[in-house]
């Protein structure tokens, strides 16, 4: 690669490997406020949020505020932006369902059963996933009492699911992957396998644009856990945090990928599919103490309380892992991009070999490049999932080649020895195979798992509070392509591992260092 690339819109908003984008419709997927075509005109007093200028959604629910809660509930989010707080006047808790539990925190160093020089010798886990979830519609077959009364999103022959993400909005992200791909796990398994998912022969994916903006996103969350059964979502720190308090409210299981701690801790309904970002940071110290020892250190991170945990996840991991020649944490504005020649010539200047970048894709990229003009080509490492994203490579070589990241999911060199059905469903569908697709394709592995547990339990009638009792219990839960995860009620982040990517420019694809790796 011999000229840094014109930055390219496709890397701008890579929050999260699970992120849907879409307009128009595919087999079994529903798009509600796509972005395909010029938008229709709005009634007098809307303006284009499903919220009208009065203070009330477009179907009568009240909030003035934008919060994404009815003002006349009781209800309201804390001070800092945690747990749902009601103050009586509606009655009820948000955590009364059966087994209600919370979303403590862990250390998340996990386990030193993996590791190696270069990050190689990280332990595999996880067995297949694959079997019939039996035939038939609701009812009966598990060795427990169904009690909850919550079916939303399921019929004798459907189950609905739905995932928010930005699609517009300050860091829209106009994947065709995503859009094409989004359903192509559980259409391979109704319809090439012929299996049924709790007895259901159709699984569809309803998507809304969250705009990129936490208000819109409570909005667009509200409207989808009023005809899903569960959401997953799809990226941005903000976003998550603002659907995640907002599904407490619902009582809707929410899961989405590993990000910040912060207002989501003690949630019952939330559930973290993959190490949140402190955890991650506590296993990255222990990787830079080992692969780059000696060398001097340092870290960049966005100034927003929502990256403070990722901080402290990694002040607390280099620590324990005995690194001495560390420089000091950067925290870099979010309203300007002075920072990107001022922190280059810094960290240049005090000779800093290794950097721990925790930012959006644009500022790493940009960074880079700006860095890179200036002399400074530190070795970047980090937490997953933006940074190890392929699209990254397409806009960001060569000042990013290299780069080591931490993923949910494995470079596409491992797919066909981990779960060779994924290219084999690609292809059959003619669908696109690459790492935003196997980001979908993992999700969808680890929610079916948790649908067959749920059968042998509880047999066929699907509840929203069983199923949320029943995740919360599972200990381990492995599958093809996510690293392992662990729940129960006093700690909803269940990360256990984490697949480890470098960039390679010349393919422009991360390869595979290690996967399934709890600890160096």
């Amino acid at each position: 690669m011999n000229s840094v690339r014109t930055f390219r819109a496709t890397a701008a908003a890579l929050g999260f490997a699970l992120v849907l984008t879409g307009c128009g419709q595919k087999p079994g997927v529903h798009v509600d406020g796509g972005t395909g075509g010029g938008a229709a005109p709005l009634a007098g007093g809307e303006t284009g949020d499903g919220v009208t200028d009065d203070g009330f959604t477009d179907d009568g629910f009240a909030d003035a505020d934008g919060d994404g809660l009815d003002d006349t509930s009781g209800e309201s989010f804390d001070s800092s932006g945690g747990a749902v707080v009601d103050d009586g006047s509606a009655g009820g808790d948000p955590a009364s369902d059966p087994g209600a539990g919370g979303g403590g925190t862990t250390d998340g160093g996990g386990s030193t059963d993996g590791g190696g020089s270069g990050g190689a010798g990280g332990t595999t886990g996880g067995g297949s996933t694959d079997g019939t979830s039996g035939g038939g519609g609701g009812g009966g077959g598990g060795t427990r009492e169904v009690t909850g009364t919550d079916r939303t999103g399921v019929t004798d022959d459907k189950i609905t699911l739905a995932i928010h993400a930005p699609v517009t909005g300050a860091a829209p992200l106009p994947s065709t992957s995503f859009e094409k791909a989004r359903d192509m796990y559980w259409r391979w398994i109704t319809e090439a396998k012929g299996e049924t998912v709790l007895g259901r022969k159709k699984v569809e994916v309803l998507f809304k644009d969250d705009k990129y903006d936490p208000n819109s996103a409570r909005q667009a969350c509200r409207e989808l856990e009023a005809k899903a059964f569960l959401t997953v979502g799809g990226g941005g720190t903000d976003q998550i945090q603002a659907c995640g308090q907002f599904a407490q409210v619902a009582k809707t299981p929410y899961f989405s990928a590993g990000v910040t701690e912060k207002g989501l801790g003690g949630n019952p309904w939330y559930f973290a599919s993959s190490m949140t970002y402190r955890q991650q940071g506590v296993l990255l110290g222990s990787y830079v103490a080992k692969n780059f020892s000696g060398k001097k250190v340092a870290a960049i991170v966005t100034d927003t309380p929502n990256f403070d945990d990722a901080v402290q996840g990694w002040d607390q991991g280099r620590k324990q892992a005995g690194l001495q020649n560390y420089y000091k944490t950067l925290r870099h504005p979010k309203s300007d991009t002075s920072w990107y020649s001022a922190f280059a010539q810094d960290l240049k200047n005090a000779g800093v070999e290794v950097l721990y970048i925790n930012t959006s894709p644009v500022d790493y990229i940009r960074f880079a490049q700006q860095a890179s003009q200036q002399g400074f080509r530190p070795q970047f490492v980090g937490v997953g999932v933006t940074m190890g994203l392929n699209p990254v490579l397409q806009s960001g070589c060569d000042a990013v080649d290299g780069g080591v990241f931490f993923s949910p999911f494995p470079g596409l060199d491992k797919v066909d020895s981990l779960d060779p059905e994924f290219n084999k469903a690609a292809a059959k569908f003619g669908l696109p195979n690459d790492d935003l697709s196997l980001a979908l394709w993992g999700i969808a592995r680890q929610q079916h798992e948790l649908f067959k547990r749920y059968e042998k339990t509880f047999g066929k009638d699907l509840t929203r509070e069983d199923f949320r009792a029943l995740t919360e219990a599972q200990g381990s839960l492995k599958t093809t392509i996510f690293p392992e995860v662990g729940y129960s009620q006093q700690n909803h982040f269940g990360g256990k591992q984490v697949h480890v990517l470098k960039a390679d420019c010349a393919t422009e694809r991360h390869k595979t260092l290690a996967t399934f790796v709890s600890g160096f």
